[in-house]
């Protein structure tokens, strides 16, 4: 029986009513495409409140004038150069904005940090810009932007919120409530939409935002909600929450042709692991000598020093860890605690004990082996120290 088709629909998410939306999945599945239609142009040209308005003077040389409708939003993304005009107008591509505006429209044309829908000519090669619909601003700038009133604006749109190089340091969550604050004023009305792909889940928002261990038991297709408190309290005394939904979407029908090292992630929408070093031989040909323990942000690894119980060879095995801490065992982690056995350097640790300090200089690459792939890749992206070659 051929399985039917899965497409991916903003509803699900959007009926959890929650204020921050946290959307990923496999590229090319149709989340962005859902979300800047249904939260972008769609949301404004079917709202209400009309007014007419226009970018040009001529009246003459207007064709029929849209309405302004409804409310706007905001493309946002993290650096300055993702936000050029030609890449804002990009994004908008895949938009029928012919049917969405009845044929009065062909085009999203981006000019001085508005989007505008727009009617391009080809006879005449000219761009008439009706009234525009959005904004499209760069995280990294948000200070700049502090002053701004954006009060028309119910939707922020963070595209790519998941990265595979850099982000704006551990501080970026505050950043990005920083912006939020800044176009929200405290009307409580303002929607956020993070928009990526499953690239990693070492990410400061799942950490900073406690949402790392939700996400380790979330399959594809789930959506998680969880009430964060914001420390402060509404009129009557009462303290007020945020509900925050999260979403690892369902894998959608046809594959987008990718190989390699990543392809699950592009097509099926796994987490995106690199090849890892695994074990040579099977677990039960080693011989377990000492065991230490790796904590950063909410992720957990036991990392056991082996021997080969027939050639004698030594080396380390990394695999995950949810059980509690035990005294007296050794950890290296980014907490730093009075304990002796709470270690930040594994190179230069502080315990005097000179067995382990000479068991631990043989913690090198070559010499370390992991549980499974995407076990190597969130212990290298999570830990703040360089493993030796």
């Amino acid at each position: 029986m051929k399985k039917e088709k899965v497409r991916y629909n903003l509803d699900n998410i959007d009926k959890e009513g929650a204020n921050i939306n946290i959307i990923h999945g496999k590229r090319s599945n149709g989340k962005s495409y859902q979300v800047k239609h249904k939260k972008g142009i769609l949301k404004y040209f079917n709202g209400e409140n009309p007014r007419y308005t226009s970018s040009y003077k001529d009246k003459e040389k207007i064709l029929e004038t849209i309405l302004e409708k409804g409310t706007r939003f905001v493309l946002l993304r993290r650096f300055k150069d993702e936000i050029s005009t030609a890449n804002v107008e990009q994004y908008f591509d895949d938009v029928d904005v012919m049917k969405i505006t009845n044929n009065k429209c062909n085009c999203v044309v981006a000019y001085k940090g508005r989007i505008y829908l727009a009617n391009y000519d080809s006879e005449t090669t000219k761009t008439i810009k009706y009234d525009y619909i959005g904004y499209y601003r760069a995280l990294s700038q948000e200070q700049v932007y502090a002053g701004n009133s954006m009060l028309d604006v119910t939707d922020i749109i963070f595209e790519e919120f998941v990265s595979r190089t850099s982000y704006l340091g551990n501080s970026e969550p505050s950043k990005l409530m920083n912006f939020y604050s800044t176009i929200d004023r405290g009307r409580g009305v303002v929607k956020l939409w993070l928009v990526g792909n499953s690239i990693t889940r070492v990410c400061p928002y799942f950490y900073g935002w406690g949402l790392s261990e939700i996400m380790k038991n979330m399959k594809k297709g789930d959506i998680k909600t969880k009430w964060i408190p914001t420390g402060d309290n509404d009129e009557d005394g009462i303290p007020v929450y945020v509900k925050l939904a999260i979403e690892w979407c369902e894998n959608v029908a046809g594959t987008n042709y990718i190989i390699g090292d990543h392809a699950d992630m592009m097509n099926k929408g796994d987490w995106q692991s690199d090849p890892q070093p695994h074990l040579p031989k099977s677990y039960k040909c080693y011989k377990m000598l000492y065991r230490i323990i790796f904590q950063y942000q909410t992720f957990k690894f036991i990392g056991e020093y082996l021997i080969d119980k027939e050639n004698k060879d030594v080396c380390w095995f990394i695999y995950p860890y949810d059980g509690e801490i035990k005294d007296k065992v050794i950890v290296f982690s980014d907490v730093i605690k009075t304990s002796p056995y709470w270690q930040k350097d594994i190179y230069n640790p502080l315990i005097k004990n000179d067995k382990i300090r000479d068991l631990l200089k043989t913690f090198k690459e070559s010499n370390i082996f992991y549980a499974s792939d995407i076990c190597g890749t969130d212990f290298k992206q999570v830990i703040d120290f360089e493993i030796r070659k």
